[in-house]
């Protein structure tokens, strides 16, 4: 795998686990709210 490739893997998983950051912040938040 070269380096272009790894950055590629590296970069989606952390969208990845940004994104279900964000989901579960939202998810917490309307819990709150109720």
């Amino acid at each position: 795998m070269s380096a272009y490739e790894t950055i590629q893997v590296i970069f989606s998983f952390g969208m990845y686990t940004i994104a279900l950051i964000a989901l579960v912040v939202k998810m917490l938040k309307n819990d709150k709210k109720k």
